[in-house]
């Protein structure tokens, strides 16, 4: 009886431990798309449109039934709380939270995520038509949604910038007013990738259309080269990040040039040789954190041996953050109570994934990728909630969704066992919007619960674009 009590609690110990980097790349793409889905079709947070008002009657094979009294979101609001509330036997989100503002940069980075996923998705035609038909109905509502971001969210101008809802609750009676008339260049950047990538998906005049219009902002950008120049840190390396997206899905050479002045210019102007002797600024690590994305990307697709260089020197910067004592990366900062946002974690994190994706046999870099996903993300309780995963009986549970038994993949590469489900908890999943550490303590406190539509946005298209599976099909 003893050894069967031993047994009882090694089996957890051993498969907690068995846990790697490959593991937590598949747990954060099925929390994110599945965390997309439930903000998308169920949230309500948000204008929305019923599914038979989408341009899916020439789909093949369509089932609308699927769907049936799903309204998807048309664009998404600002702020929500994830605290979910009971209606007739059934969780929704709390309307009566909605902080019904339009951040440009949330809703792109959205239809940005559906693009993509509706990529992931298409992979289960002949296999499963419940998830080739959630791809099929994404893209019609990145159309949709793209369609309604031109129409009310530009300015006099004909950029796009951030909008409130003023009056209306139909799709034909909606009054947006000017948010923040100023705009900015990343926006349109990140906008300029979802038309493209868009348009990819289309056929005939309307595939046009939006490969058009995606390269008209293009040629804006070009035109006002000499403002770039000009911007801030945070924004240079934004759009630096939208043309890398732009460019991955277009390879358009006339980008490539501009992406390559403006790593240059970021180089130059904000790191250097004694910056490494530096401590990092507080607010250094997001900016940081996505820059290293940045070189690597422009690496991947170029071989220019001087991003990987830069690269590799920010890495460092990020490196000496980490107290491997604590098994977290702590701010350079006096305060005795340390806020770490949810992007700036998923950042970090990304890119310690990354860099052992390149170096297998950092072992090192693998350890540290373990603590910071297991202390500062999953321990911090800065994720609310998370789904189950999927059933047995579902494609996805299987290897290049095989269904095969000896396919299986293990039910760590969707979930952990700590963090509870939407249903017990009944919270939404979704990653709050800060924790904080007490360096006292040494510990985190308890987190306030909220839902930012940038930070998870954000959070998502990361992890779909840079960290996704791949499927051999």
């Amino acid at each position: 009886m003893v050894g069967v009590n031993i047994l009882k609690y090694i089996g957890p110990f051993l498969r907690i431990n068995k846990v790697n980097p490959a593991n937590i790349k598949n747990q954060l793409f099925y929390l994110s798309k599945e965390s997309l889905k439930e903000i998308v079709l169920h949230s309500e947070c948000g204008v929305s449109t019923p599914v038979k008002e989408l341009d899916i009657k020439n789909i093949p094979n369509f089932d609308i039934n699927t769907f049936k009294g799903v309204s998807p979101l048309i664009c998404i609001y600002r702020k929500a709380n994830p605290i979910l509330i009971n209606m007739d036997n059934k969780l929704c989100w709390n309307q009566d939270k909605f902080k019904k503002e339009i951040n440009i940069d949330s809703n792109t980075l959205m239809t940005l995520c559906l693009l993509e996923l509706s990529d992931y998705y298409n992979l289960f035609n002949n296999i499963d038509k419940r998830n080739y038909n959630l791809g099929k109905l994404y893209e019609s509502l990145c159309k949709s949604q793209l369609k309604f971001y031109a129409l009310h969210f530009r300015n006099n101008e004909g950029v796009f910038t951030d909008k409130k809802l003023e009056d209306g609750s139909l799709m034909d009676d909606l009054k947006f007013a000017d948010k923040n008339k100023k705009f900015k260049f990343s926006s349109q950047a990140l906008l300029m990738a979802a038309y493209y990538k868009c348009s990819t998906l289309l056929e005939g005049e309307e595939r046009e259309d939006f490969r058009n219009f995606s390269f008209d902002i293009l040629n804006m950008l070009i035109k006002l080269k000499e403002d770039l120049y000009d911007l801030s840190f945070e924004e240079l390396t934004r759009l630096c990040f939208g043309l890398n997206i732009f460019y991955s899905y277009s390879k358009d050479l006339t980008c490539k040039d501009l992406i390559l002045d403006i790593s240059e210019l970021i180089f130059e102007k904000f790191y250097s040789d004694n910056t490494l002797a530096e401590p990092l600024r507080e607010t250094d690590v997001e900016n940081d954190s996505l820059n290293y994305i940045n070189y690597m990307l422009i690496y991947k697709y170029t071989n220019i041996i001087k991003s990987k260089d830069n690269a590799d020197f920010i890495f460092k910067r990020l490196l000496k953050l980490y107290d491997a004592e604590k098994g977290l990366f702590i701010k350079n900062t006096s305060k005795k109570n340390i806020e770490f946002t949810c992007l700036e974690i998923i950042l970090y994190l990304t890119v310690f994934l990354i860099d052992v994706d390149i170096y297998e046999d950092k072992d090192k870099n693998s350890l540290i990728v373990l603590d910071i996903f297991k202390r500062q993300l999953i321990d911090s309780g800065i994720i609310l909630s998370w789904p189950d995963a999927p059933d047995l009986s579902s494609a996805e549970r299987y290897e290049n969704f095989s269904l095969k038994s000896e396919d299986l993949r293990e039910e760590q590469n969707f979930k952990t066992d700590s963090i509870p489900s939407p249903e017990s908890c009944e919270i939404a999943p979704v990653f709050t919007k800060y924790v904080t550490y007490s360096r006292k303590k040494e510990s985190f406190k308890s987190v306030k619960t909220s839902f930012d539509a940038y930070k998870n946005m954000s959070i998502f298209f990361l992890v779909i674009h840079l960290l996704s599976p791949k499927i051999a099909h």
